[in-house]
């Protein structure tokens, strides 16, 4: 899966039907984490921007949109309730992946640090100002490889651009260093014809046409999985099914 361009700029997408996916999940796995610890490392590649203003015709549209009119069913799961704190006029900002996370642990009042990458020098200015975050602008495959063995096991997400040919190989190798190293991993990938994470582990696939979501051209998301234990992967099945359950009888 190659998004054209030399630099990925994720504004238009913030929000779609993959974000949806994909946040639920991470945002459910580090609070089930924060819950057993009273500190965490969180560790992301590919970072972009804390927070995007919503486009008027964004893909948000066919992903958060689609979900937002059920609101009131889906305040059971962390994910929603941050959203809705952030939009309390109607949803004009979508938070990235590392601020969900930050913000599940100032809501448990437990201790976070965020190691986090981007290539593009002009995420830096968003993320100034913001405790317990260590922005590196660099190539992240390399940055959180050189990050899983020196630090305490924690939670790392995998998510790049997937501009390059070489960025899944380069993904893969990543999940499978971070679980040797007793990490909790997530990589997450659209899903075009072919079941790309299929031999990766646990994953999670969301089937699009299952809901009322509109993913465009892709046909699902899916996250693979590694470092779990019966307990989280319990958690997310419980979890997953009753978002889905909403999204299916709504």
């Amino acid at each position: 899966m190659i998004r054209g361009g030399s630099r990925y700029d994720h504004r238009n997408h913030a929000g779609n039907a993959g974000d949806v996916w994909k946040h639920f999940i991470l945002t459910e796995v580090a609070e089930l984490l924060l819950w057993e610890r009273t500190d965490l490392v969180y560790a992301e590649s590919h970072v972009g921007r804390p927070e995007y203003s919503l486009q008027r015709q964004g893909e948000w549209r066919g992903g958060i949109g689609r979900c937002w009119e059920h609101l009131p069913l889906l305040l059971d799961f962390q994910y929603f309730r941050i959203l809705a704190e952030m939009n309390p006029d109607g949803l004009q900002i979508y938070p990235g992946s590392a601020q969900l996370v930050l913000k599940a642990a100032a809501s448990r009042i437990r201790d976070l640090q965020a190691e986090i990458w981007d290539v593009d020098p002009a995420v830096a200015p968003a993320w100034r100002g913001w405790a317990r975050v260590r922005l590196h602008i660099g190539d992240g495959f390399s940055g959180a490889s050189s990050l899983l063995n020196k630090s305490l096991p924690g939670l790392l997400l995998i998510d790049p651009p997937y501009i390059h040919p070489r960025d899944s190989k380069l993904a893969a190798a990543l999940f499978a260093q971070a679980e040797r190293a007793g990490w909790i991993a997530l990589w997450w990938q659209m899903m075009e014809d072919e079941h790309h994470l299929e031999d990766s582990g646990e994953c999670f696939d969301l089937q699009f046409s299952e809901t009322k979501m509109d993913g465009g051209r892709w046909r699902g998301a899916t996250i693979a999985l590694a470092g779990a234990d019966e307990d989280l992967l319990r958690h997310l099945r419980e979890r997953t099914d009753g978002f889905l359950e909403v999204l299916k009888i709504t």
